[in-house]
């Protein structure tokens, strides 16, 4: 794989190890993940892990494709619809991961647990996007 491509083949590797980690747990009652610390605590690491695959993911390809350079994570994502990797509709649905991110990770003090919940529950939408990102991967590699 050329050298350009190696970074986004490790990270949709990272995300997909950060799913595989947070799929079992979707079975999980509202209940068992409020009254357990250690769960929350898997939860919303792996999440967190997941959702900067994406940014980082959505960086990367808008670095390959020399596009302009995003203000902020949340545009990064956008852009994938933009630039094609994905429909427009489906970026704009994922970008508000970008700041869910930013609360784990700066606003820790008040995370919002049903929240964290809530994304445990919608990872398809975070497989979806990594299909997205493969397809994308797969059309370059032929092309080249």
């Amino acid at each position: 794989m050329p050298s350009e491509f190696t970074g986004i083949e490790k990270r949709l590797d990272e995300l997909s190890e950060r799913l595989a980690r947070l799929q079992p747990l979707q079975a999980k009652s509202r209940d068992d993940f409020a009254q357990d610390a250690y769960l929350r605590d898997i939860v919303e690491r792996n999440l967190e892990v997941a959702a900067q695959c994406c940014i980082d993911l959505s960086h990367r390809i808008i670095a390959i494709e020399r596009a302009v350079k995003p203000s902020d994570y949340y545009e990064a994502i956008l852009q994938m619809g933009e630039l094609g990797v994905m429909p427009v509709p489906f970026a704009r649905q994922l970008a508000p991961i970008a700041g869910f991110r930013n609360i784990l990770i700066h606003e820790y003090l008040s995370v919002d647990w049903d929240e964290v919940f809530d994304h445990l529950q919608h990872l398809d939408e975070i497989e979806q996007f990594a299909r997205y990102i493969r397809d994308w991967l797969v059309q370059k590699l032929t092309t080249r």
